[in-house]
């Protein structure tokens, strides 16, 4: 099912129907409608041959990962929360981020509002989701996991963040009760500046230099 947000009554009408649906959704957001629900592994090529990253590569790039990360690793880390960390900071894995938050959705679809094309969220209707267990492990499911990721960073609290984890991350994951919400890239500019209103944008969404830096820059550009 696809709803298509055209205008910003649109866009709050659709906040307004959700919250007194008390229905229990996660949602994406993603920049393009091109974007399927594929894990960012499963969207990376070997560069040298251009071959899919196998369940091998990726346990040998989180190994990687995890040794040049060691200085800044405070405590020892499973398997599960080693990738939740490696996901938010950027390093291809078999993780999909979804988020309690329809807000939080709306702005990841509609931060990069230079792009050209629509976006869209995705909402996908779940129930109660439980804590994963220390032994769980990511490389070992036959079946797609909804988690509740550790709360290891900032941005996982500020995101409300989840994460899905798929056994197979080269497929794109489809399941019932996912439903798009589309974005007219003529409204994207608009939905951002409510957002901002709301107190959601690049700073409260990304708590840190980085992130205060981006809003500022922002904010001299399309506010004051």
């Amino acid at each position: 099912m696809k709803t298509n947000i055209t205008t910003i009554n649109d866009f709050w009408n659709f906040l307004k129907i959700n919250h007194e649906k008390h229905d229990s959704h996660v949602f994406r957001g993603v920049k393009s409608t091109d974007y399927s629900l594929v894990p960012s592994i499963g969207r990376h090529r070997k560069n040298k041959t251009g071959d899919k990253f196998t369940d091998k590569d990726e346990i040998r790039m989180l190994a990687s990962f995890k040794m040049k990360a060691f200085p800044y690793l405070t405590k020892e880390f499973s398997k599960i929360e080693l990738l939740s960390l490696a996901q938010h900071h950027g390093l291809p894995t078999r993780l999909l981020d979804w988020t309690w938050n329809p807000l939080v959705a709306f702005y990841f679809a509609v931060r990069d509002d230079f792009d050209k094309g629509d976006s869209l969220v995705y909402a996908w209707k779940k129930n109660i989701i439980g804590e994963f267990e220390p032994t769980f492990d990511p490389f070992k499911i036959t079946q797609t996991e909804v988690i509740l990721p550790p709360h290891l960073t900032n941005r996982i609290i500020a995101q409300s963040g989840i994460f899905t984890v798929h056994n197979n991350p080269n497929e794109e994951f489809v399941s019932t009760g996912i439903k798009k919400i589309m974005i007219k890239n003529s409204i994207r500019k608009e939905i951002k500046r409510a957002l901002y209103l709301l107190g959601i944008h690049e700073a409260s969404m990304f708590p840190d230099i980085e992130g205060i830096a981006s809003y500022t820059k922002w904010l001299r550009t399309n506010i004051y």
